[in-house]
């Protein structure tokens, strides 16, 4: 039987393969570059533990990466000789291979020439250069544009063809319309009726909601606080709950907080509001369970299972913040059909300098803002962030507790800051909070309501909302050991406390 001739490659598709193959030489680079450094410092696996098997192309640091990887990060080892061949012993097929590109001494004598505060722009490297690849393998035209690369940073790379996807689709959308004030206000009064206008209800915090016009759409939504005051808590107790209710996805990206955490939390959660069985922290955390327990935690795994079949609550933890890293995961879900989005905490970029923090937090929340707001993409989202430490010593609170960075309030919408009640804000004490809740048929009746010495409650500071203006302050009794929180009442904070 003949053989089959193979077809010739078209003009573009021997200009991509000469393209692919030189990406992969300067990626090689980078590659050797930084397993070479895993190898010399097996600490660095742990803190790029990002990069994985399929990010590489040449095949010889493949087996040096999975070598390592098992070693150190699996079986929780040292890379030295001894181990390295008695793991080897156990894998005959990459023994082969480990010793055909030059085995142990190979690799410690590749790093002796790389150093290791170089490893942040081996990794930058070798992520623009996977992103090049995939340009080419979706046939983006950039066949003849490698060697500007070299030059360029990946976010460089992003920013310039962004640009040009947003001119191109700028110009599609047309010029800006006008209109004129009275235009479909007659339909306008149809969507208020209606309620289209309040916003994802916090849950269990119905005056709350009302006087911030709860997460609703086109707005940021900060949360401030002192460090460890539950602000994070807030979030899981009061607005993920009523997503799930509501059947509203939401993306959460953390910035502390890992998902097990967040797991951890939500055992507790389901347990004390699902299925009204007391299970505090602790419990969770120090393991060695009863039966009892248990099975009731197998039984709120459960619901949180079927929970994600509903798709509702996604959870991406981030490595090294970045405005603009989360701000691609904002656009990527919002094409998914996400509304509603979370970042928990709020900081300057990672690699911000200290003398210029104030300003790249300004300018981030501006950028957030540029793709949540009504005139874009039509989102919510909401934002914790931590108050100045001198917050500590002040009872009543304002935009002012933000510190320098006060200028992010400017583009957001609602603004609150919460804070615990302190020891003699109780009944009785020096400074006595004056609580009650309104009652009776115009919501005007002072009913005085008593802070239990045994409980703990916080205060919400509202310090800006464009859905109005408060003159008191909410009070809320907040479990964090057992994740169940509704409200008590409102007071006014003197402002010279």
């Amino acid at each position: 039987m003949a053989e089959k001739k193979q077809r010739e490659l078209t003009p573009f598709e021997q200009e991509l393969k000469k393209a692919i193959t030189k990406v992969r030489e300067y990626k090689t680079i980078a590659e050797a570059n930084i397993i070479s450094l895993f190898w010399k410092n097996q600490e660095l696996m742990y803190s790029y533990s990002n990069i994985k098997r399929e990010d590489l192309s040449e095949n010889m640091w493949k087996v040096y990466w999975q070598v390592a990887h098992d070693i150190v990060v699996k079986e929780r080892k040292v890379l030295d000789e001894i181990t390295v061949n008695f793991y080897l012993e156990k894998h005959p097929k990459l023994r082969v291979k480990f010793d055909e590109y030059g085995g142990y001494d190979k690799i410690i004598d590749t790093g002796q020439y790389v150093k290791e505060e170089s490893i942040e722009g081996y990794v930058h490297e070798l992520q623009k250069w996977n992103v090049v690849l995939n340009m080419l393998k979706n046939k983006f035209p950039v066949t003849d544009r490698i060697s500007e690369f070299v030059d360029m940073g990946v976010e460089q790379i992003y920013d310039e063809y962004s640009i040009i996807l947003n001119h191109i689709f700028a110009s599609a959308e047309g010029e800006a319309k006008s209109y004129n004030l009275g235009d479909g206000i007659y339909e306008l009064i149809d969507e208020l009726e209606e309620g289209l206008a309040l916003g994802l209800p916090y849950e269990s915090l119905p005056l709350y909601t009302k006087e911030t016009g709860g997460v609703y759409l086109g707005g940021i939504h900060l949360i401030g606080g002192l460090s460890n005051v539950g602000k994070s808590s807030f979030l899981r107790n009061t607005l993920i709950p009523s997503c799930l209710k509501h059947g509203e996805p939401v993306l959460v990206m953390l910035n502390e907080d890992g998902l097990k955490k967040w797991q951890r939390e939500f055992l507790v959660w389901t347990a004390n509001n699902i299925f009204k069985v007391e299970l505090q922290k602790y419990t969770v955390r120090d393991g060695k369970y009863p039966p009892d327990v248990k099975e009731l935690l197998h039984k709120c795994a459960d619901w949180i299972k079927e929970q994600d079949e509903k798709g509702i609550i996604k959870i991406i933890p981030i490595q090294k913040y970045k405005t603009s890293l989360a701000i691609k995961h904002i656009n990527k879900y919002a094409s998914f059909g996400f509304k509603t989005f979370v970042i928990d905490t709020f900081k300057a970029d990672h690699d911000a300098t200290s003398d210029n923090q104030w300003f790249v937090m300004q300018q981030a929340m501006v950028a957030i803002n540029d793709v949540v707001k009504p005139e874009a993409k039509n989102l919510s989202i909401v934002i914790t962030f931590q108050l100045e430490k001198g917050s500590s010593k002040q009872r009543h609170f304002t935009q002012s507790n933000i510190g320098v960075s006060k200028n992010i309030v400017d583009p957001v919408s609602t603004c609150t800051m919460i804070r615990t009640v302190l020891d003699d804000e109780y009944d009785g004490e020096k400074k006595a909070l004056q609580v009650y809740r309104l009652d009776g048929k115009n919501g005007k009746t002072k009913i005085p309501v008593r802070l239990d010495k045994s409980k703990k409650y916080q205060i919400l500071f509202v310090v800006k909302s464009r859905e109005g203006s408060t003159d008191y302050q909410m009070v809320i009794e907040h479990d964090l050991s057992k994740n169940i929180v509704h409200e008590v009442g409102i007071t006014v904070v003197p402002t010279d406390w």
